[in-house]
């Protein structure tokens, strides 16, 4: 007879502080899961946030949450990123600030057998995962060399991505990592950071699971599902000058989960 098992967690983060004062950071995925908390977590640390989504509803309760004087939100759907700077010119023009970070954490997961893919899958899959954040990242490189700004960029990628896996979504973001490290080569030099993290299993609505519930999962060497809120810390360090010696990283938040 198998033993129910409960875990929960408590983390611990930085205090409140101004280590992003002035700085506007573009979050896709912003209504939900990481990408709340990582909004939460850099409004804290004095940044401007600006949500990118398709639900209004969950965008605007963030923002509300949030408060006008340090968030506001952008409907807009991300496969629709050509590589235009326009959106980032919008935003600017709708906040009267130069933006200076992009996050890009919008993605969506499929499970299936894996004979169970469909065409659609995959498309629906790389096209959000992979392809719309690469052209996010030029639209906003594009911009920051139009203003000259010193920008700082955020892939959330997965451990997925750090072994094997037969789906869309372990491939897209396999290819997200591919894109980033590739990409940050390119950069050295320019003033232009770019860094992304590869989470575990968390606790999330893509995940299905409830943040205030059980954390047990026996999927993972640790044998807990991770919390949004320890994600977002570490994307406050990467998007801080804390971190200004890290470039090209790829960082698993999994409790070593990808060591396999």
């Amino acid at each position: 007879m198998s033993e129910d098992k409960a875990i929960y967690c408590r983390i611990e983060t930085s205090a409140p502080n101004t280590s992003l004062q002035g700085q506007t950071i573009v979050i896709t995925g912003g209504g939900t899961g990481i990408g709340r908390a990582i909004a939460k977590r850099v409004t804290e640390a004095g940044a401007y946030t600006v949500l990118i989504g398709r639900r209004e509803e969950r965008l605007k309760a963030v923002a509300d949450q949030l408060g006008e004087a340090c968030c506001s939100y952008y409907l807009y759907d991300v496969i629709e990123a050509d590589g235009s700077l326009c959106i980032f010119e919008e935003m600017e023009n709708g906040i009267n600030r130069k933006i200076t970070g992009l996050v890009n954490n919008a993605g969506i997961y499929i499970d299936k057998r894996p004979t169970d893919f469909t065409i659609e899958d995959f498309d629906s899959v790389i096209h959000t995962n992979l392809r719309a954040p690469m052209f996010m990242t030029i639209g906003f490189l594009k911009y920051c060399e139009k203003n000259q700004v010193k920008g700082n960029i955020i892939m959330t990628a997965s451990n997925r991505a750090l072994f094997g896996d037969y789906g869309p979504y372990g491939v897209s973001k396999r290819g997200l990592i591919h894109y980033t490290q590739g990409l940050a080569r390119e950069l050295i030099g320019t003033g232009i950071r770019l860094n992304a993290v590869a989470p575990g299993m968390t606790a999330s609505e893509i995940n299905g699971v409830d943040i205030s519930g059980n954390l047990y999962t026996s999927s993972a060497k640790g044998k807990r599902i991770l919390l949004p809120e320890e994600i977002a810390e570490v994307v406050w360090f990467l998007l801080s000058n804390y971190s200004q010696c890290i470039h090209g990283a790829v960082i698993p938040c999994d409790e070593g989960d990808y060591l396999r």
